[in-house]
């Protein structure tokens, strides 16, 4: 896999900028309002005398994959309530990203729900999403996410470690359908961190603020 041989790859920061720019004044107003919110939903209503609470009451955009597209993520769901979210939150972010491809939308409004305006996860989604348009390309195969950790932190942030595989996940040229399968010696193995920060208007989501990556990176190796 070679979709990442576009520039959007570079590390958006190091882990400690990271960190510090997480603590700093990204955050959306308390009027402003998130994009995505009401405009579709993937979750069906609740029945007569059931009341979605949390993140489970959340009107969510709908993100709907190609069949040729598969996300496998190969993490389990953390025990306690706030760290669950955190992580499933970080999900579909990730999801989003590749909704805009598939989408061929640089302004999607599903990963703009998941992420802090003007932060880091916001400029690398649609990076990620405007360079792969731009060359003419969508995806195809199977982008699988494992080895999540979790952790909690001051001020309403959490970070989310993981690892990203894409030995099986290919370019596609949009006109032709083409796969292009790319330089098979270069690694398809990345290691990301996010941080994230709990949303004002809606009570249990959690958007991307900052995020940095790393194509080979050790933590991942095996």
């Amino acid at each position: 896999m070679n979709r990442r041989t576009l520039p959007a790859l570079t590390a958006l920061a190091t882990a400690t900028a990271l960190l510090l720019t997480a603590c700093g004044g990204e955050s959306s107003g308390p009027d402003d309002k998130i994009p995505g919110a009401g405009e579709s939903s993937a979750k069906a209503s609740p029945s007569a005398g059931e009341e979605e609470t949390g993140a489970d009451a959340i009107d969510r955009p709908e993100m709907k994959f190609p069949k040729d597209v598969e996300l496998e993520f190969n993490w389990e769901k953390p025990s306690g309530a706030e760290e669950a979210a955190v992580l499933g939150d970080t999900q579909e972010y990730l999801k989003a990203v590749i909704f805009g491809i598939t989408e061929q939308d640089p302004e999607s409004p599903a990963y703009k729900f998941y992420s802090v305006p003007s932060g880091s996860g916001a400029e690398y989604a649609k990076e990620q999403i405007e360079s792969t348009v731009d060359a003419g390309y969508s995806v195809t195969g199977v982008q699988r996410f494992s080895a999540a950790r979790v952790k909690l932190m001051k001020n309403s942030l959490a970070s989310v470690t993981y690892c990203q595989n894409e030995d099986e996940f290919f370019n596609k040229e949009v006109g032709s359908g083409k796969t292009l399968k790319g330089d098979a010696k270069a690694s398809n193995t990345f290691h990301f961190q996010i941080v994230l920060e709990e949303a004002k208007k809606i009570k249990g989501l959690w958007r991307v603020k900052a995020i940095e990556g790393s194509r080979g990176a050790v933590e991942c190796a095996g």
